[in-house]
């Protein structure tokens, strides 16, 4: 039986956590109404939220089993959602809309989430090319 390595592992926690903390804010009543063209186009139509946890599900068994790609698209999808999510917050701190009431606690979070994602999502890869 072949061990997993510890970046593998840090990687599917790190998804999991990440689609976690979508779920959370979803259990509480979270919903996002894009405000502003930007806003649409960053919330992916406001169906990011949602695009996101389809994919990193779909990535979870994939880097389980140490495949090459799987890691080279969670390293994309992390950097792609903290792409999205800090445009997006930083357009709510520039303008935000009156129902928002300052709320970027979350979207921090989820950004931090995404970077123990992409980095040990590297290290896994850089394992993997040495190893054959």
């Amino acid at each position: 039986m072949k061990r997993i390595s510890t970046s593998t592992l840090c990687v599917v926690a790190g998804l999991e956590l990440s689609i976690l903390w979508i779920l959370i804010g979803l259990e509480i009543g979270f919903a996002f109404k894009p405000h502003s063209t930007l806003s649409y186009i960053v919330t992916l139509g406001a169906h990011r939220h949602t695009v996101m946890t389809i994919a990193g599900l779909i990535l979870i068994p994939i880097c389980a089993w140490e495949i090459k790609w799987g890691f080279m698209a969670a390293m994309a999808l992390g950097i792609v959602t903290v792409i999205l999510t800090s445009v997006s917050v930083i357009e709510l701190l520039i303008a935000p809309p009156p129902w928002y009431e300052g709320q970027q606690f979350g979207p921090g979070i989820w950004v931090m989430l995404q970077i123990p994602i992409i980095l040990f999502s590297y290290r896994a890869i850089k394992e993997l090319s040495e190893s054959r």
